[in-house]
């Protein structure tokens, strides 16, 4: 066994070293290739070092957080990622220094950073991606948001016994921070976490997997006389799918339409591509386009339990006219309890929030029903991303 062992740790380490660089990778190989990679750890790790992993997890964001709010990956971006000696970096950082060397050490241990002489630090391509204002560094400062809410599943559950949560007003969130508002009310009145926000789920969207509309009848479906709005894209955040679909289709005839909250809305950085006009709603209040083709929502309903999903649909089907399709495009929970990891913690982050959840395809179709629309058909992917859109009409 100890010569298989060596023989395998020479062919790992020799293809380590001939290994393409990431971008040359495609993304099936990619992701062959880790499921392998993940399976040999776990075939390796002891029940102490598994332990481990789950206890000191959540020490990664919190470091990463600590670290931004220091200035120092900002340090290195603004030096092009040079390296910096240690006294260089704590002149362009906040705090003292015992802290910053208690930092770095952490972050050198992640391999974030490299110590390549005593007090010399070398950033590595991923502390280059946490700077002020970078989509990653947003992901780090919203899930350390989160991680709030995370800390008190137990005190949550344990007060209620163990029932699973309902009430998008009482969720782990509100007992987190101590308020009784909606996570999206909260948020609204904290621009910066509102900001961070809106950038992570514009960014969460580019990397949803296929466009929906590369797989989707698009030009069969939304055809409509020029005068007619042809798709409203509800709860569509700043614009990213509406616009990324006219780009694709800019032979589509009529008008469109993305509507979200106003602080959302305002948010909106550059003008909206022509044909594309912005609306300020609250869907809960109802839906001010009448008579469009399509009404699109992605990933909105995710963020919702029942009742108050419901609330929505039916809103939008009084809008509907007779010839109005309705489309679902989310994520879809596999049947059954083996399922990715990724998939299972975005449900209980959904649950921690907003107490809502990751639907199998059966939840979505009996969520629709419920809702009086008749789903006609689930197009889904060819690449095998667990992700779909529910096309409905009135029931």
């Amino acid at each position: 066994m100890a010569t298989s062992l060596s023989d395998l740790t020479s062919t790992l380490k020799s293809a380590l070293a001939n290994l393409p660089s990431p971008e040359n990778i495609k993304e099936e190989e990619r992701m062959q290739l880790l499921g392998a990679i993940g399976q040999l750890q776990s075939a390796l790790e002891t029940p102490v070092q598994i332990i481990q992993k789950y206890c000191f997890g959540h020490y990664g964001i919190a470091g990463i957080r600590v670290a931004q709010g220091m200035g120092i990956f900002d340090a290195f971006v603004t030096s092009n990622g040079a390296e910096m000696t240690f006294a260089d970096l704590s002149s362009k950082t906040k705090g003292d220094v015992e802290l910053l060397k208690r930092i770095m050490r952490f972050l050198c241990s992640h391999a974030i950073f490299k110590e390549t002489s005593s007090e010399t630090y070398r950033p590595s391509q991923t502390a280059m991606l946490f700077g002020t204002g970078s989509v990653p560094g947003d992901m780090i400062k919203h899930f350390h948001t989160n991680m709030q809410m995370t800390s008190k599943h137990f005190e949550y559950f344990e007060a209620r016994g163990y029932k699973n949560p309902s009430d998008a007003y009482d969720a782990p969130f509100q007992l987190a921070y101590h308020t009784n508002e909606h996570y999206f009310d909260w948020m609204s009145k904290r621009p910066e976490i509102q900001s961070v926000f809106n950038s992570v789920m514009t960014e969460s969207k580019r990397h949803y997997g296929v466009e929906w509309f590369e797989f989707y009848p698009v030009l069969d479906k939304l055809q409509v006389t020029p005068e007619r709005v042809a798709l409203v894209d509800v709860g569509g955040g700043v614009g990213h799918d509406i616009t990324a679909l006219k780009a694709r289709f800019p032979q589509l005839p009529g008008k469109y339409i993305v509507e979200d909250l106003p602080q959302v809305i305002d948010d909106i950085k550059e003008p909206l591509p022509e044909g594309i006009n912005a609306v300020k709603i609250n869907m809960f209040e109802g839906q001010p386009i009448k008579d469009a083709k399509a009404y699109y929502m992605r990933t909105v309903l995710h963020d919702w339990p029942d009742k108050p999903a419901l609330e929505v649909l039916r809103h939008i089907r009084q809008a509907m006219a007779s010839d109005s399709i309705l489309l679902i495009n989310e994520h879809v929970m596999p049947e059954g309890a083996n399922v990715p990891v990724l998939s299972a913690t975005l449900d209980l982050h959904m649950m921690e929030v907003f107490s809502a959840l990751e639907r199998t395809e059966k939840q979505w179709i009996d969520l629709l029903e419920r809702a009086e629309f008749k789903v006609t058909k689930v197009w889904k992917s060819d690449a095998g991303f667990d992700t779909a859109v529910f096309e409905a009409t009135l029931g």
